[in-house]
């Protein structure tokens, strides 16, 4: 949504929620390169070919990060201010949400690598390229 903000597709971006106990008042979340996914992935795929059974790994970045720290990412990336409103908590949301990747490092020897400002710089040239 924050790249479609800057795209010119959505004039604002809603932000649910800025009176959680977190660091800022909005929510926190595991943000994860699209690439950094893909390669969780394809690790797992390795990992089942040598290993029988059933296993539940969590693939994430590990990081909790903030909704505003997102938009400060997207907002380096772009050069721009980003205009966001806050709207009122959505039913059903926590204050925090992310994973814990440590298993999939044990197992697998996988962890996300891409920073949150290669993520949003990769995302905002996705959307860019969308919008041509």
């Amino acid at each position: 949504y924050i790249a479609r903000v800057l795209s010119g597709q959505m004039e604002v971006l809603n932000v649910f929620g800025n009176d959680y106990p977190t660091r800022d008042g909005t929510g926190v979340r595991d943000y994860i390169h699209v690439m950094d996914l893909a390669d969780g992935h394809a690790s797992a795929l390795a990992f089942l070919q040598a290993h029988q059974g059933w296993f539940a790994i969590n693939l994430g970045s590990g990081k909790g990060l903030t909704v505003l720290e997102v938009v400060k990412s997207f907002e380096r990336a772009s050069q721009k201010s980003i205009p966001y409103r806050f709207m009122p908590r959505r039913d059903g949301d926590i204050a925090e949400y992310y994973a814990d990747a440590s298993y999939a490092f044990a197992l697998m020897g996988w962890r996300a690598k891409r920073s949150i400002d290669c993520s949003c710089s990769s995302a905002l040239r996705f959307q860019q390229n969308l919008a041509k």
